[in-house]
């Protein structure tokens, strides 16, 4: 997102069960732990992320919150931003990408990112796989478009290539940073590098 001049949320693409679009990982003195928000999606095989319902039926925002407050009570910026998510938290969200988009907003702006964004279901492009994101490039005007490293297994470079858009590849490697307990657990969400770092946090990234 940083490096970005317009950041799009994939949210009419199929929602994936036990993946990172409901959940993420926080540091714990054991380890790691995920924070999950639970969804209805028993029968819903072929939904898309943005018709994904969060399963409210359970205490998970007061859990959440106190696995929160129980591993980074001690952090140096936790006074600081915990109030706010316990006003993140209280928003009423009956979808997943509501609560996504409001999470990662909160993210974004506490990281100072102000990137333009955008949902992809707002282009109403149809095309799938590779072929989607060429035509969500066209459709924004974009001449590049960055991935992850990670997408290198399935993107197909020549379809970017014949529309004349500009594949770029973003090659991360995450870099120490303090950690409410000892040692360092890589990979965890970007709230662990906040309420750990601060400000500061962007000279992480």
């Amino acid at each position: 997102m940083r490096s970005a001049d317009l950041f799009i949320y994939l949210d009419d693409v199929q929602y994936e069960k036990r993946e990172f679009q409901n959940r993420n990982r926080i540091r714990t003195a054991r380890g790691w732990q995920y924070l999950t928000a639970p969804v209805l999606s028993k029968g819903r095989f072929s939904q898309k992320i943005s018709e994904v319902e969060l399963d409210n039926s359970t205490a998970w925002r007061q859990e959440h919150l106190l696995a929160l407050k129980t591993n980074y009570s001690r952090a140096p910026f936790f006074r600081e931003y915990f109030p706010e998510l316990e006003k993140l938290y209280a928003g009423e969200y009956r979808l997943l990408a509501e609560v996504s988009m409001a999470t990662a907003g909160f993210i974004a702006k506490k990281l100072g990112l102000n990137v333009p964004a955008k949902l992809s279901s707002s282009f109403k492009v149809e095309e799938t796989s590779s072929v989607r994101l060429v035509s969500l490039c066209a459709a924004a005007g974009a001449g590049e478009y960055l991935s992850g490293s990670g997408a290198r297994a399935y993107l197909d470079a020549a379809a970017f290539s014949r529309a004349g858009i500009k594949l770029l590849w973003q090659e991360f490697t995450p870099r120490e940073y303090p950690q409410a307990f000892p040692g360092f657990e890589k990979d965890m969400s970007a709230l662990d590098l906040l309420l750990n770092c601060g400000p500061r946090s962007v000279e992480w990234l």
